[in-house]
């Protein structure tokens, strides 16, 4: 008798638990797992091509790491020559980010003022009225003899870079205004996700168990967030060049996830914390992992890096 009380205790008890979960998957608006994936062959032809237009996310973040057999430029990208206004040099001209913005709206956007101003326009309405097939011309070329970059990547890359360009680009200012402010987000609900996703494996718990610059100017998950939101899409949506970071894209997130999350990023501390656990414990484990990532010269090819 007593050993089926107790089974009829422990059922409840399951049963219960199974039910909070579900409501409070309801609750936060239904927040997918964001964990890192393994890539691997599959025959489904959805998920093939946003696994493809992905990794064109990341080509047009820094094409050198994500990939494994292109030879890293050091002088300047020939258009480069046109601009006098942006003072970076070598490899730097020839990311796609450094010309259209992070935003994709290059001159008219963020980059449209500041240090990363240019006066190139941007791709986003190039993106929508082009085929893959143009835009991949465009990339050879077709329409500007210094825009050819075919002497630097492959045609494969050529083609993700197009897809990403022709189905992955967004219209960044349906989730902030000019200034960088969010259009909305639940900031409790992005704290779930952050929680959820982002913080044992990565981040930590303040977002800083990663820098991203260097001892002398940190850049951390709130740094980004508050200072280049758009940036901050752009990497939640297709992941980081040459690390395990995932694709939001990959994962099925909606706007609004992004939004939340971006949301409470802001509320991250900027600067390096005089003492944080979380930033003590990335030193070891996955964490530690992913903080070898970001090491100059480190991390290269598409998903989990390589070396």
């Amino acid at each position: 008798m007593k050993k089926l009380v107790f089974c009829f205790i422990i059922l409840i008890f399951l049963l219960c638990t199974t039910l909070y979960a579900q409501m409070r998957g309801g609750m936060m608006g239904g927040a997918q797992q964001f964990a890192p994936q393994q890539y691997v062959p599959t025959q489904d032809k959805w998920f093939m091509e946003q696994l493809y237009l992905v990794r064109g996310g990341q080509l047009y973040d820094d094409w050198w790491r994500t990939t494994v057999d292109t030879a890293k430029p050091d002088s300047d990208q020939s258009l480069w020559k046109k601009q006098t206004s942006n003072k970076r040099k070598g490899y730097d001209t020839y990311r796609c980010k450094e010309c259209h913005g992070w935003d994709y709206r290059g001159k008219d956007g963020a980059y449209g003022k500041g240090s990363h101003y240019t006066g190139f326009i941007g791709v986003l309405q190039a993106g929508k009225n082009l085929s893959i097939k143009e835009l991949e011309e465009s990339l050879k070329g077709s329409t500007n003899k210094d825009h050819d970059f075919s002497g630097n990547i492959s045609e494969d890359d050529m083609f993700d870079l197009a897809l990403f360009m022709r189905k992955g680009l967004i219209d960044t200012r349906e989730f902030v205004d000019n200034a960088g402010i969010p259009l909305g987000g639940n900031i409790r609900t992005g704290d779930y996700l952050f929680q959820r996703n982002c913080t044992h494996m990565c981040h930590g718990r303040w977002g800083t168990a990663i820098n991203f610059g260097d001892d002398e100017k940190p850049e951390f998950v709130g740094t980004i967030a508050h200072d280049n939101p758009w940036e901050f899409i752009h990497k939640v949506r297709n992941g980081q060049p040459g690390t395990r970071m995932p694709s939001a894209i990959l994962n099925e997130w909606s706007q609004r996830d992004i939004l939340n999350l971006l949301s409470f990023a802001r509320t991250l501390p900027k600067e390096s914390p005089k003492f944080d656990w979380g930033r003590g414990w990335g030193r070891r484990g996955m964490m530690g992992m992913h903080q070898r990532d970001y090491a100059p010269g480190r991390g290269r090819g598409f998903g989990p890096s390589l070396e």
